[in-house]
């Protein structure tokens, strides 16, 4: 019996230990979460203003401009951020005492001040459960929200490939074009696999986007294709979805979709 309550003692003890230590363990073991992103307008003419927030003591937010990852030799965040020109903004949160946060990132594009685009034509029609605005909608320069459940800018489409003939207002002198896409794999949205754009019958840009059938997170993207630099007043953009979904997703096989807000001339 003294054997018994011997045993007893000792598990008591040990849970103590394992309590007392659970207490004291060291914060290092947590990450801290993400900081928030506040944009004052993702489409601007002549500036935007970007906002990074994360409320907790001794926190501090660093951050990058020009796409590249955030390391502890980034700059640091003191106030809001005042963009003349395109950026890709990524920002995460450090404390001395968790680990740094996950990184998230927004995309501002400038655009021209005089509306560029006269008349948009596309084929095929956009699917019946994601219409959007239709074809004018891509001129509209208004951005799809990133849960597109009920947004009404994004359009939809499962089809080989999409076809968008775009009439300018007038002759504009033009070095790259924008297409902005939305990514979301668990909802079976992919971003394209290609884009090409053409001028009277003959290729002035390509773009080959290589992870398009990489796993990766959800979000808006804004896709550049550079233009060969020249006076146009109409373009037809063809874009080429993934031709399936990639074997590691669970709908491997089967046609992915493509969901497009926005086309932007700059």
């Amino acid at each position: 019996m003294r054997t018994i309550y011997s045993l007893l003692a000792v598990a008591i003890l040990c849970q103590a230990c394992i309590s007392q230590n659970s207490i004291n363990a060291s914060t290092e073991i947590f990450p801290l979460s993400a900081p928030q992103l506040n944009v004052s307008s993702v489409f601007f003419d002549s500036i935007t203003t970007v906002r990074i927030s994360f409320d907790f003591p001794n926190a501090v937010i660093k951050y990058s401009l020009n796409g590249g990852a955030v390391n502890q030799n980034s700059k640091i965040y003191t106030a809001p951020l005042v963009l003349t020109e395109s950026a890709v903004i990524k920002a995460k949160a450090y404390h001395p005492d968790y680990i740094e946060s996950n990184e998230v990132q927004v995309e501002v594009v400038k655009t021209s001040t005089e509306k560029t685009i006269q008349e948009i034509t596309l084929t095929p029609n956009a699917s019946e459960n994601y219409p959007g605005l239709g074809a004018a909608g891509l001129g509209d320069l208004i951005k799809g929200a990133e849960q597109f459940g009920g947004d009404k800018q994004w359009m939809g489409f499962q089809a080989d490939t999409i076809s968008a003939a775009i009439k300018l207002n007038s002759n504009i002198e033009v070095s790259n074009l924008v297409l902005s896409v939305l990514t979301n794999q668990s909802n079976w949205i992919f971003a394209p696999a290609k884009i090409e754009v053409f001028n009277e019958g003959e290729k002035v840009g390509v773009l080959s986007n290589l992870n398009s059938a990489i796993e990766t997170s959800s979000g808006a993207t804004f896709l550049s294709v550079p233009i060969t630099k020249g006076t146009y007043s109409e373009f037809t953009v063809v874009v080429y979805p993934l031709a399936e979904i990639p074997e590691w997703h669970q709908g491997k096989g089967s046609t992915p979709w493509l969901f497009i807000d926005e086309i932007i001339i700059q």
